[in-house]
């Protein structure tokens, strides 16, 4: 085994699918930030030719025909993103639009030479303002597919840092609280590295290859915290074997008509369906894995609109948040501390959903009731 792919197994675990993807923006800033380290000068991987140019070009593209479209800012300047746009023919009357002139446009696809990328086409043409350009255009939203929330976080703070020469001090702060980390180079899709261990982080901030923090991400408004179907197995055995046999006094389980597999829930006192169950005694010794996970350092968990504000002055990256919570006491205070709960969910194997709450979605209503955890386990 060579060094070069020694080195790139030892450093895997720190990229979100377990290598390098030279398409993705942060994992390509991750890897120039570990080589540069090794080798003891700052690099830069992916080049193209006449860089500066290319990023004027994005630019003026943006600016002449962004009432138009809805361009998506990306952290690498050479990359020109609209989401859900894939059609060839598309981008070439794009880029013939907004240069107002008969272009020779040369459309290299997707892994070939020299287009670095392996999902998208880089179209190359010469320009009157700013030579030969070549532009890759990127038709996902930030961060992928379903992760506008995220992606929008790790492209705010990494277009920054590299604005700012590839390190910055980064200021998380809501009206509340404000978070101080120093040094960071850049930060880093984190949501499936550790989802088999319980890890709770989103994103991760880091200086180098040290993690200074780990950051779960909640859109604002309501949310849940985490699925425990595997971590209770003995409590969910007893109370759906109970239900089955018509044992509780305030929730039955019958096959779904649709589908026998799975069980639809019934108050067997009225025989009417219901939703939700909230078991408000169930044991909170495992409160704090429930919310922040093992990681170390301990997650923090951000609250934030879609659209977060980022700003870079002096060396120092702020993000202005709605809510920043450290410790079980916050989340106290917003209703929004965990509850044991069971709903129904048509996806799940047996129909039903043995999820973590915040208590102000745990209010009993019509198609709600309560249990008690002892009276089911005594």
């Amino acid at each position: 085994m060579d060094n070069i792919t020694k080195y790139l197994n030892r450093i895997a675990y720190k990229f979100p699918k377990g290598y390098p993807d030279m398409n993705n923006d942060q994992d390509v800033l991750l890897l120039e930030s570990l080589i540069s380290e090794i080798i003891g000068e700052k690099i830069k991987l992916d080049e193209i030719g006449n860089k500066a140019g290319t990023k004027k070009a994005v630019q003026f593209i943006i600016d002449k025909l962004g009432n138009k479209y809805d361009f998506i800012q990306k952290s690498d300047k050479t990359r020109l993103g609209l989401a859900g746009k894939k059609d060839t023919q598309f981008f070439i009357d794009l880029f013939q639009e907004a240069f107002d002139e008969k272009l020779d446009i040369k459309v290299i696809p997707k892994g070939q030479n020299p287009n670095p990328s392996n999902s998208f086409n880089m179209y190359v043409f010469n320009t009157k303002e700013f030579g030969e350009v070549s532009i890759i255009v990127s038709n996902k939203p930030p961060g992928g597919d379903g992760k506008g929330n995220e992606g929008d976080f790790l492209d705010g703070i990494n277009q920054l840092i590299e604005e700012n020469g590839g390190e910055a001090t980064v200021i998380i702060k809501s009206p509340n609280n404000t978070l101080t980390y120093k040094n960071i180079t850049t930060a880093i899709d984190s949501s499936k590295t550790g989802a088999g261990k319980g890890d709770k982080s989103d994103v991760q901030l880091l200086s180098n290859d040290n993690v200074e923090a780990n950051i779960s991400l909640k859109k604002d408004g309501g949310f849940r915290w985490a699925s425990v179907a595997t971590l209770y197995k003995t409590f969910i055995t007893k109370l759906v074997n109970d239900a089955i046999k018509g044992e509780l006094t305030d929730l039955e389980l019958k096959p779904n008509p649709r589908n026998p597999k799975k069980y639809l829930m019934y108050d067997p006192k009225t025989g009417e369906r219901i939703t939700k169950v909230i078991i408000p005694d169930f044991p909170k010794d495992d409160i704090n894995t429930w919310v922040f996970g093992p990681e170390d350092p301990q997650v923090v968990i951000v609250s934030k609109p879609e659209k977060g504000e980022y700003s870079l002055e002096n060396g120092v990256i702020t993000v202005k948040v709605s809510y920043i919570y450290e410790k079980l006491e916050d989340l106290e205070e917003d209703k929004i501390d965990p509850v044991f709960a069971i709903m129904q969910h048509i996806g799940m194997s047996q129909g039903l959903d043995y999820r973590i709450i915040p208590s102000k979605q745990a209010n009993i209503s019509s198609n709600a009731r309560e249990l008690s955890y002892n009276e089911i386990m005594n």
